[in-house]
């Protein structure tokens, strides 16, 4: 009689622990039942089966049937989607008006800010797993990731061309520190990706080689930029970024490429299995700990309103320009000097040499691993 109880108990608590993982599964990753309809049917099944067992007790009952109602209320819930992206991200019909000295820095950074945000909340944590943001499927597994990191380019494109459309020199340094007070107000929202995108705009080939331009920009704004080079840098694993994102409550945006290496390094350095042909648990968890926090930050909104005009201006794909074209002007606005102090010839294949550093810099894989600037300004 002992010996039955004692099974009975022991079943009891199994059955509890299935039903608990259960229930974090279907709360925290309702997608996958809804993406996969024989997973759905096969657990829905399973669960009416516990449900009507007669050897369970009421308690297993409840729980099971409590899942059951989860399971029917999910999709629902997962439908009511807080914003379509495509509607947000497109572009409007007609140019826009505005430009960076018509709207302030606080519109702007609160419009990155609010853009940002909406994409990153949206990325699902099975992006994250297998390096799929590198995959030839990327486009399918990981969409949002690669939607965070081609707009992250195009805020960077937008700034140095913003830069390069200036050929008086006091408004091209007037737009240099326009943007260097957007970033500042973006550390200041927890929007650590809306500072990143901005640094490395002023650390690309065509900004960063403007030593006359740079020489009149304010020391205020230099020191400020060095300030927010050096929260993003990626030296010792963006350990600055890291201690900043600890010590920061929510709302917030990371820098996503930060997290890419962390589990590009675990995927590539850590086997799935052990010695034993065992599933590696301890991977595993190291996986689950960085989408843990990711998951985190994706929780608390920003209490931002929406304004057209901001929106309008910051993804009109017209204010864009080629990399070929940022280093002509580049060339144009302050031309090189050979050894002895003369101008030396614009080319285009040194336009083309020259950008190469961009380029790479805002690829898909190199944001994945480092888009942070190495070093920082020296004017």
């Amino acid at each position: 009689m002992l010996h039955a109880k004692r099974e009975s108990m022991i079943s009891t608590a199994a059955t509890m622990r299935v039903l608990n993982v259960l229930r974090h599964w279907v709360s925290k990753h309702s997608q996958d039942f809804e993406n996969d309809e024989r997973l759905h049917q096969m657990t829905t099944e399973f669960l009416e089966e516990l449900v009507h067992s007669p050897n369970l007790l009421p308690a297993e009952h409840k729980a099971a049937a409590q899942l059951l109602q989860m399971m029917g209320t999910t999709k629902k819930d997962e439908n009511k989607a807080d914003v379509d992206l495509d509607i947000l991200l497109a572009p409007h019909m007609t140019p826009s008006k505005e430009n960076v000295e018509s709207l302030s820095a606080l519109e702007i950074a609160e419009g990155m800010t609010y853009l940002d945000h909406k994409i990153f909340i949206n990325i699902r944590s099975e992006e994250f797993l297998g390096q799929a943001w590198m995959k030839p499927e990327k486009a399918t597994k990981a969409g949002h990731i690669l939607l965070m990191t081609r707009r992250f380019n195009d805020v960077s494109r937008l700034v140095v061309s913003e830069i390069m459309r200036c050929p008086e020199m006091s408004k091209r340094v007037a737009i240099i520190e326009k943007w260097a007070a957007v970033a500042d107000i973006c550390r200041c929202l927890h929007n650590l990706n809306g500072v990143l995108q901005i640094c490395a705009a002023f650390m690309n080939s065509s900004v960063f080689r403007l030593k006359k331009t740079w020489e009149r920009v304010s020391k205020t704004t230099k020191q400020t930029i060095d300030k927010l080079q050096t929260l993003v840098s990626a030296d010792g694993r963006f350990r600055n970024m890291r201690d900043a994102l600890h010590r920061c409550d929510p709302p917030c945006i990371p820098y996503l490429g930060m997290y890419l290496t962390d589990l590009s390094f675990i995927e590539e350095g850590t086997p799935n299995f052990t010695d034993e042909g065992l599933l590696n648990f301890s991977k595993m968890r190291m996986i689950a700990h960085v989408i843990r926090e990711i998951r985190h930050f994706q929780q608390t909104p920003y209490k931002i309103e929406q304004i057209p005009k901001v929106f309008n201006y910051l993804l009109d794909p017209g204010r864009l320009m080629p990399d070929e074209e940022l280093y002509r002007l580049s060339l144009c606005l302050e031309p090189r000097l050979s050894r002895l102090g003369t101008k030396l010839p614009t080319t285009s294949q040194a336009s083309s040499s020259q950008n190469t550093q961009y380029t790479a810099s805002v690829s898909t894989s190199a944001y994945a691993t480092s888009l942070s600037p190495t070093h920082h300004h020296k004017h």
